[in-house]
């Protein structure tokens, strides 16, 4: 079976760990399988028997989602998955503008280390910044569209030096804040400031600026298919030899080394190697965020030809977390690589420029979403499947098992 077709084929797999105050021979593992199995959704489902470093035992379950339902999962909730997270996003933006009522000022607030969840320390931040506006201005841009500008942190950096310079935002919080900002600032008066989400550049005249920056954002986006449109559009209001810098993207090839670093750091003392490589195995299965392959910059004027050329940057900087796992991307746009690109695409075979070789070029997030959805299901169907079984033999229906947690993974692919 070639590439492609295995992609198509992915099976899902989910886990969801129990630990059981009940003996485990109350609980024969193959009617907690056929309760797994009866979910509409899932194909085949398979126990197994682990032990933690203090020798108590536990049941891990395994299903295999079918992959049609899958497809068919992720199509049904994709619009609905979608305003969900940009309704999310501009919550959270919402709610780092109101910590701090009393100043419009750009900050830090809300980055956050995912190796301490704590804030990550200012000095890193200001040298991660300092870094990512000597790499915009490097671009000799006069013109500047910035989707998804946030607090204003390049904003404030960047926008005295333009000519023009035009923020979008999803979150109204953030469009006010930044308007009263720029007004209280004399260099910042000719800013203009969007309510819009990413895909929304409508009404934005034709090869109107020098660069589209697109930083720290993608990340957010729902899938990769909504990057692409967007990228789609932002081509349209570059003009020539002008550039999109896509910025601070999380590196694909890059995710099992950030998970498993991630949960050794935050590991027990007392944690299995088994037990530590099912949080790793886990985490990555549930990323909720997009993170890229750099090839799929690489390849993209394949799909969007009026890109001629991409470079792919790595992060420069002191703080850790937010160069050692992520890049830049600096594309360069030229309209009249179009017509001469075309000829040479004419009788090639069409794929998603998402996937290369059967290999996806981007995390799913719409999937992840599906799976941790399904798996909180199947641990329904698992304490079913332990009330009744305790009924039938007769046990205190009040305490049959206790559930510690539950795990949901997204896919990997045989």
């Amino acid at each position: 079976m070639d590439g492609a077709m295995r992609s198509q084929r992915a099976r899902a797999r989910l886990a969801c760990r129990l630990q059981e105050e009940v003996p485990l021979r109350a609980l024969p593992m193959n009617e907690i399988e056929r309760a797994l199995a009866a979910h509409p959704d899932v194909a085949d489902a398979v126990m197994s028997v682990e032990e933690s470093h203090d020798g108590r035992q536990f049941k891990v379950a395994f299903a295999a989602i079918h992959p049609d339902r899958l497809s068919a999962g992720k199509a049904k909730r994709l619009q609905a998955e979608t305003d969900r997270r940009v309704t999310q996003w501009r919550r959270a933006f919402d709610q780092v503008y109101r910590h701090s009522p009393d100043s419009v000022a750009p900050s830090f607030v809300g980055w956050t280390s995912n190796f301490t969840n704590k804030p990550i320390p200012e000095a890193e931040m200001i040298d991660w910044l300092d870094c990512t506006i000597e790499r915009i201005r490097a671009l000799g841009a006069r013109r500047i569209l910035e989707v998804g500008c946030g607090v204003g942190l390049l904003v404030e950096r960047l926008a005295p030096g333009c000519e023009v310079y035009c923020g979008t935002d999803l979150s109204p919080v953030a469009v006010h804040r930044l308007r009263a900002f720029a007004q209280s600032k004399a260099e910042l008066r000719h800013v203009e400031f969007l309510e819009r989400e990413a895909t929304d550049l409508g009404g934005l005249s034709p090869q109107s600026f020098d660069a589209v920056v697109i930083n720290s954002v993608v990340q957010y986006f729902p899938g990769i298919e909504y990057l692409h449109t967007v990228l789609e559009e932002a081509v349209k209001l570059v003009a020539p030899g002008g550039h999109i810098f896509v910025g601070d993207v999380r590196n694909l090839e890059l995710l099992p080394v950030f998970h498993r670093e991630v949960q050794s750091t935050k590991a027990s003392a007392g944690a299995t190697p088994a037990s530590l490589e099912r949080k790793i195995l886990l985490s990555i299965a549930q990323e909720r965020e997009l993170v890229i392959d750099p090839q799929y910059f690489r390849a993209i004027s394949e799909s969007i030809p009026q890109i001629s050329a991409a470079e792919i940057q790595l992060k420069r900087g002191s703080s850790y977390e937010l160069t050692r796992y992520r890049y830049d991307a600096v594309l360069r746009v030229d309209p009249e690589a179009v017509s001469a690109r075309g000829m040479s695409r004419g009788l090639a075979p069409q794929t998603e420029p998402w996937i290369s070789e059967g290999r996806p070029l981007a995390t799913d997030p719409m999937a992840a979403a599906f799976l941790q959805q399904l798996g909180m299901e199947l641990s329904e169907a698992l304490r079913g499947a332990i009330l009744r079984g305790a009924i039938a033999r007769g046990r205190d229906c009040t305490e049959p098992a206790r559930f510690c947690r539950h795990d949901a993974g997204a896919f990997d692919r045989a």
